[in-house]
């Protein structure tokens, strides 16, 4: 057992050690008796809580019932967790919605069926279909289904086509004294290496020899204490992933996870989080890779201060690499509310991250048939910031972190430059990573709602592309913005800024500055009845093919026309 930490972060630690910490944790929002087609929110204390994100994606409002009148402004911000590749991924295309998404209407439980239907240039067609039903109160079933691709792309009209199918199917159950919840799921992703000469693609027609295609089969399961002001509180998980591609790459993942807390008394709670990931792949070889994780807390809480800390204990296995090992990471929290709307925050901690293809190639699609997997480890990461609400119509959040991590995860070109593989840094030195971000949310007279994030990163150590940290931006910022006119027009303007990107040259090994990303979107959504609605979205207004990875053009000015029923 070892704890990896230098001396300048041991210093720093017992400083946050002295001053004490606090965790907020996570518990079950219940209700008695029957079950809604909503979904079960864990939350365990008086948190600032974020309202509904607003999509990158447009698409057709479920119901045209109006909540934006009288709704209240809720914003819960979480400790920012790092991942092995960048969240910011911008794509001209309509997706499906977010994992979830498909499961609840924004508007309410109101219509528990709907259907979407849209197309627009390159040769782009949606349908989207959700259909639920209750056979008890204590009952709620549903089916949800995706079909969203795009005929031709940037490069090479066909040869740059990409494809979207899923299909899924879920419960939930009110049993008494638990909640059941499940859901089991399909998805099929179609894609082409097309990152080349478009010179190649002259009067070649289709390159379905050099496609890709992600088949990807989903189960997840939970039960859930189900009673009101328990003193004993759980959750527990557990999911299967299965990938495979049309290069019989496969993945399978098999994860759960338990989360408990026991309320001592009003201020006094204790927690513990148990955590499983097991993993076989087939890359050419196989592979077993196991990560096992425990972490016991303690929370104490008044009015002005809480305080928690315990320890991260993880063990990680990786037959290939003949990897055993075991590491400990202290974790504590300081949060102290000087006034009714402030938070001050500090903390400390450590984690070991499971890297998967499945992780991977749902951030870039072009992945290679051989990739290289190792789990990442922040060994360290001490951070603090400020959090605030004047509980009317102004929140926030500003926070900086200062992380060190081995095997840290970049996308590098592999031997067929058109693919991308992973590179990890922080070997013989720890990559270093600087971290600013941030939050800020206003509402206006119920009817405008505007939410700004920016997340800068600057990072020292890479021991390859002479220290460039490929793949991943400097510096991303996002401004969405959601108006309501006369309760049946809701407009969105939303703008993307990503900068600092570089790629690596796969002839060369140098790194190459990429052009910054500016993208600008427009959707209108207009509500007819209260079942009918019509949505126009325009994105990309500059017409910038612009490149998220090396030599993969996005699409241009594209916009979607769209109609959606519910009954």
């Amino acid at each position: 057992m070892k704890i990896e930490m230098n001396a300048k972060s041991i210093i720093l630690c017992s400083l946050f050690g002295i001053l004490g910490v606090q965790a907020e944790v996570l518990a079950q929002d219940k209700k008695e008796g029957n079950i809604q087609n909503d979904d079960i929110i864990l939350e365990k204390e008086r948190k600032i809580v974020l309202q509904p994100q607003i999509s990158r994606n447009f698409e057709p409002l479920s119901e045209i019932e109006n909540t934006q009148k009288g709704r209240k402004m809720k914003y819960e911000f979480f400790d920012r967790r790092w991942e092995s590749a960048n969240k910011t991924i911008l794509t001209t295309s309509i997706i499906g919605p977010r994992t979830g998404d498909e499961l609840v209407s924004s508007f309410g439980p109101k219509f528990k069926n709907l259907v979407k239907i849209s197309a627009g240039n390159f040769g782009h067609t949606v349908l989207n279909g959700h259909f639920g039903f209750n056979p008890k109160e204590t009952q709620f079933h549903g089916l949800y289904i995706n079909h969203d691709a795009n005929r031709r792309g940037p490069v090479g009209g066909a040869n740059s086509g990409r494809n979207e199918n899923e299909i899924k199917g879920y419960s939930k159950t009110f049993a008494g004294q638990y909640l059941l919840d499940g859901q089991i799921g399909f998805r099929r992703i179609g894609n082409n290496y097309y990152g080349r000469d478009e010179r190649i693609f002259d009067g070649s027609g289709s390159i379905r020899d050099l496609g890709i295609t992600y088949n990807k089969f989903n189960y997840q399961g939970s039960i859930s204490n189900a009673k009101k002001e328990a003193k004993f509180d759980y959750i527990a998980s557990s999911g299967l992933t299965y990938l495979s591609t049309n290069y019989n790459t496969r993945e399978w993942i098999w994860d759960s996870k338990i989360q408990s807390i026991l309320h001592v008394t009003d201020n006094f709670s204790a927690y513990l989080v148990g955590e499983m990931n097991m993993s076989e792949n087939t890359f050419g070889q196989t592979n077993r890779r196991e990560l096992y994780r425990i972490k016991p807390s303690f929370l104490y809480k008044n009015n002005r201060l809480s305080v928690s800390g315990g320890i991260n204990l993880a063990n990680e296995k990786d037959r290939l690499l003949g990897l055993n090992k075991t590491r400990l990471f202290p974790v504590f929290k300081l949060d102290v509310k000087p006034t009714d709307f402030i938070h001050v925050f500090v903390g400390l901690g450590g984690e070991t991250y499971f890297n998967s293809l499945n992780q991977f190639a749902a951030e870039n699609n072009w992945m290679a048939q051989q990739v290289n997997l190792r789990n990442t480890v922040q060994t360290s990461n001490i951070y603090g910031g400020v959090k605030g609400s004047n509980e009317r119509n102004l929140d926030f959040e500003m926070k900086v972190s200062y992380s060190e991590f081995t095997d840290l995860a970049f996308y590098v070109p592999a031997s067929d430059s058109t693919r991308f593989d992973i590179r990890y840094a922080g070997g013989d030195k720890k990559v270093q990573v600087l971290n600013l971000s941030g939050q800020i949310n206003y509402q206006t007279f119920d009817k405008v709602l505007s939410i700004l994030k920016y997340d800068y990163n600057q990072y020292t150590n890479i021991d390859f592309a002479g220290g460039k940290a490929v793949s991943k931006p400097m510096l991303s910022l996002s401004f969405t913005n959601s108006i309501t006119f006369k309760d049946r027009i809701i407009v969105s303007p939303d703008l993307f800024y990503v900068g600092g990107l570089y790629g690596l040259q796969a002839k060369t090994g140098q790194a190459v500055k990429m052009d910054d990303i500016i993208d600008l979107n427009l959707k209108v959504n207009y509500l007819i009845t209260k079942k009918f609605n019509a949505s126009v979205s325009a994105n990309n207004l500059l017409g910038k093919e612009y490149q998220r990875y090396l030599n993969y053009a996005t699409q241009g000015l594209n916009y979607t026309v769209g109609i959606a029923y519910s009954f």
